[in-house]
């Protein structure tokens, strides 16, 4: 408890320090001194605890700034005590005590500080960051007069692009300084922001709700540097792919867009050709159909069908090619535009792609002696509907993309909906005789016979190399076909061996038979590719179907019975699946 005295005026005012312990100050009032005046200066912003008690008679207690102006009082009645609880910032300030009355009375009066947090300090570790990247908080530091202990948060704020501020959470655990108890430190991150220009702002508060002055900084969040922005250099292209893989993969329409942006005015340039090669190249991350990117190898990198396209030359795609070629190429590959050439009329192909299922029934051989092809066709058909229904895939745009294999890897090629016709408007080739216009048209066949041709200027069928339906109309092996259609190994012109072929077939390989080029019998065409499809052991039985097709020839039969003599006779060789 300090001292008794005695001070009328603020001139002659008791200094006095105030501190975070409660003091006493004893004093008394009286005729001759009816006012007591205490003095004390902050350096900060504090919260004041001033309380009167002890006496016998009627006392006011007040707060006065530097002026002597008064910022608050107690005035309560009698001798009750008195007391004032303020937050008031740095300065001088008085506390004068006053005599109310003609009594005289002693007087306790008790008074201490609780000075606010005074400093706030914290900064981003950097200014820029990448969406998604963990903002972290680096020389976090908070100074309060009363010890580190006293800090209850520091409360924070966030802005984006000048939006309106959000309350996010506070930090509230404080590391104290072990020079200073004064000083206190913490730790606080940002995790999970999206592009944007950010303000974040925050104060400290102590225990008693003083608060520091705001703190605010500025930093960046950008976009994350991706896969993209790593590999793809032409703005165009990269920002095209990368919308467009935005569902994590690319289709055909997604591709063809792509590669059509491949192009600075009229020219593909060296960037953009190496942007496209990587885009397609890249299996690990960029997720393309199959087929698509098979077709879209084909745009950007070499095939040797490239070098013509409808009968013209093409080239493959190179730096420096022209807008016109990269749109040949798109259109060769991904639209079957580049039909094989023929001397017949091509027409519009109504019908659909199967009528009522799958059958080797549903072949007919054309005008040209693909047998091999078409036989390969009937076995498969006959033995694995799904390996056919599988080769197709309709494209929604009256174009249809057909699977081969070339040498147990898929190849592919699209084409569209035209077939030649002669000038009744019938069909030439597969389904021959069947009018271009009748709505009932099975076309699988019509369309992997075209496909073929076309494939057949790749240059890897063992054929011609050109893309005309004459090219793959001068003979073949129907294990070529095999392996070409279902993508498994074959064996080529095996000598005629009865439990062989039994075994083979029974197993569930595609089996077919050569015919001999002459002194066959009078329903068997020689030199022909019949399939295998199907073997009775009761009757020890081998049922074949001829491609020519069923009821197109009364003579030759789409279907015929044999014995093993009749195998024999009949036939030299047999091809099958391994």
């Amino acid at each position: 408890m300090q001292n008794d005295f005695t001070s009328h005026s603020l001139n002659t005012s008791l200094s006095i320090n105030l501190t975070a312990s409660n003091q006493t100050f004893a004093g008394s009032l009286g005729r001759r001194n009816p006012d007591d005046c205490y003095s004390f200066s902050l350096s900060g912003s504090s919260s004041l605890s001033l309380s009167l008690d002890s006496l016998s008679a009627n006392a006011d207690l007040q707060l006065l700034d530097g002026n002597g102006s008064t910022i608050a009082g107690s005035h309560n009645r009698h001798n009750t005590d008195e007391s004032l609880g303020i937050t008031v910032g740095a300065g001088t300030y008085y506390i004068q005590v006053s005599r109310v009355g003609s009594a005289n009375t002693s007087y306790n009066l008790k008074a201490f500080k609780n000075e606010a947090p005074q400093s706030l300090q914290f900064n981003t570790y950097k200014g820029s960051y990448e969406a998604g990247e963990t903002v972290n908080l680096t020389n976090t530091r908070v100074f309060d007069p009363n010890g580190a202990n006293d800090l209850a948060r520091v409360d924070f704020w966030l802005q984006k692009d000048g939006s309106n501020w959000q309350d996010i959470s506070d930090a509230v655990q404080f590391t104290v300084d072990n020079a200073d108890s004064r000083y206190g430190s913490f730790t606080y991150s940002l995790n999970s922001l999206s592009s944007g220009i950010y303000q974040l702002q925050a104060k400290a508060y102590d225990k008693l709700g003083n608060s520091t002055q705001s703190t605010q900084t500025t930093f960046k969040v950008g976009a994350a540097s991706d896969w993209f922005d790593q590999n793809i250099q032409d703005e165009v292209i990269r920002s095209a792919t990368r919308s467009r893989f935005g569902d994590g993969l690319l289709d055909r329409n997604d591709m063809v867009s792509i590669l059509r942006e491949s192009k600075d005015g009229n020219v593909v340039d060296a960037t953009e050709l190496a942007d496209i090669r990587t885009l397609i190249g890249n299996t690990s991350y960029i997720k393309i159909s199959e087929h698509v990117r098979v077709l879209s190898n084909k745009v950007a990198n070499n095939d040797t069908a490239n070098q013509k396209y409808q009968g013209n030359s093409l080239g493959n795609l190179v730096a420096g090619s022209s807008d016109v070629q990269l749109e040949n190429l798109i259109n060769k590959w991904f639209y079957g535009s580049d039909r094989p050439q023929t001397s017949y009329t091509y027409q519009y192909a109504s019908g659909s792609l199967f009528q009522n299922g799958v059958s080797y029934e549903d072949i007919k051989q054309g005008g040209m002696n693909d047998c091999y092809f078409l036989a390969g066709l009937a076995s498969t058909a006959s033995r694995t509907l799904n390996t056919i229904e599988s080769m197709f895939i309709d494209n929604g745009d009256n174009t249809f993309t057909i699977r081969f294999w070339r040498n147990g890897v898929a190849d592919y090629v699209t084409v569209d909906r035209y077939l030649p016709t002669d000038t009744s408007g019938a069909f030439v080739y597969a389904s021959k005789g069947s009018h271009y216009s009748n709505g009932g048209n099975e076309l699988w066949v019509a369309f992997a016979e075209k496909a073929y041709a076309q494939l057949n200027e790749s240059g890897w069928i063992y054929q011609n190399n050109t893309n005309t339906y004459e090219g793959i109309g001068k003979g073949g092996y129907m294990s070529d076909a095999f392996a070409q259609i279902t993508g498994k190994k074959a064996a080529l012109g095996k000598a005629i061996d009865c439990n062989s072929i039994i075994n083979a077939f029974n197993s569930g390989q595609l089996v077919g038979f050569g015919s001999k080029t002459n002194g066959v019998a009078a329903n068997i065409v020689a030199g022909h590719a019949y399939s295998l499809v199907g073997y009775d052991a009761s009757t020890q039985k081998f049922t074949l179907f001829n491609p020519w097709g069923m009821n197109t020839n009364a003579s030759k039969p789409g279907i015929i019975e044999v014995s093993w003599s009749e195998v024999q006779s009949n036939f030299s060789y047999w091809d099958t699946t391994v």
